[in-house]
């Protein structure tokens, strides 16, 4: 006995059902793109705003005041470039974009909160009028104190948002090169304008150790998620 054919208006009837759904899901996600492009816009306008008010009582702006248009400048670009990497969950096969720029956007909120809370709006100099921050100085110079500075700061930034930005769970574990380097992009601008009126070697040093730590501190907030069985 032969299969009866489908009858055309079934077929047809069937076509545009699956039309239909298609559209209207790429709708879906289109509107939903354009909101998350636009947050993300919005909330790296408003971080760049909140970068401004950070360092308009930096020492050095009343002689160098295009730095803070510089520096805002390039703050919001990248804060921009991860919110929307974040926000997309922008990946591909070997690279999780979307989580690393969620590492380096925690770590730099959190750096954010600790230079309000310094007393000294010039964290180098608020370092090295502390007992270790001395003692470092006299060791080994300016250079050696800031090295130490950016290790410690960025070991804990490193280590609090990798923690907390991939305990999702049923998420594979990702190597923490990649957020570390976006956690380095992100602090890289207040690393250079705090370094404005020191020397080249500390500067050098500074980013360093920020590196450094960044990225040791990404790698033990990832094994320490894992060993927690958070993701």
């Amino acid at each position: 006995m032969e299969d009866e054919p489908t009858p055309p208006g079934l077929r047809e009837g069937v076509r545009q059902g699956i039309v239909t759904a298609l559209q209207r899901d790429i709708e879906l996600r289109g509107a939903r793109t354009a909101r998350r492009l636009v947050s993300a816009g919005v909330v790296g306008v408003l971080g760049a705003l909140g970068v401004t008010l950070l360092l308009s009582g930096h020492p050095f702006v009343p002689h160098h005041p295009w730095y803070v248009a510089a520096f805002t400048a390039i703050w919001a670009g990248l804060l921009v470039v991860s919110l929307t990497l974040a926000l997309l969950q922008v990946r591909t096969p070997s690279l999780p974009l979307a989580r690393s720029a969620s590492v380096g956007l925690l770590g730099l909120g959190l750096a954010g909160v600790c230079g309000a809370a310094c007393p000294d709006q010039h964290f180098l100099e608020w370092w090295s009028a502390t007992a270790v921050g001395r003692e470092l100085t006299a060791a080994g110079g300016a250079s050696l104190s800031a090295l130490c500075f950016g290790l410690v700061t960025s070991l804990l930034f490193g280590a609090v948002a990798a923690f907390l930005a991939l305990g999702v769970r049923g998420r594979p574990p990702i190597r923490p090169l990649l957020p570390a380097t976006m956690l380095l992009l992100l602090l890289l601008p207040g690393v250079s304008l705090q370094s404005v009126g020191t020397s080249w070697s500390v500067f050098a040093s500074w980013l360093l150790g920020t590196a450094g730590g960044g990225y040791a501190g990404v790698a033990g907030g990832i094994r320490l998620r894992s060993l927690l069985g958070g993701g």
